[in-house]
């Protein structure tokens, strides 16, 4: 089974955690997506997480009768960097084409 991410709901227990995970799927009859919420009761061995956390949950042996999860933290995600320059003058840079400002700058 791949692991699955979401968000602790609950730390409460010792070394548990409770995470909902929310996926997307097909209603029956209308076939629009709507959001399904599931709670699994995962392991948390140095009591690293906190309500609100996201984590992920990757599958292991059973450890108790509800608990056949692990909380893993989540990988960091690299961040797109901006250019400081400014707002406008970097994305017309990105097309080629000069603004109509700076065009009746050039012409000046």
């Amino acid at each position: 089974m791949r692991s699955m991410q979401g968000r602790v709901v609950a730390s409460s227990g010792d070394k548990t955690v409770a995470v909902e995970v929310t996926r997307l799927a097909p209603h029956p009859k209308y076939k629009r997506r709507v959001r399904k919420k599931k709670k699994f009761q995962a392991h948390d061995p140095d009591n690293q997480f906190q309500i609100g956390d996201f984590v992920q949950l990757e599958k292991s042996r059973p450890i108790s009768k509800t608990k056949t999860f692990l909380a893993v933290p989540l990988p960091v995600k690299a961040k797109k960097e901006k250019k400081e320059e400014g707002g406008e003058e970097g994305s017309s840079s990105d097309l080629g084409i000069p603004l109509e400002s700076q065009q009746q700058e050039l012409r000046a």
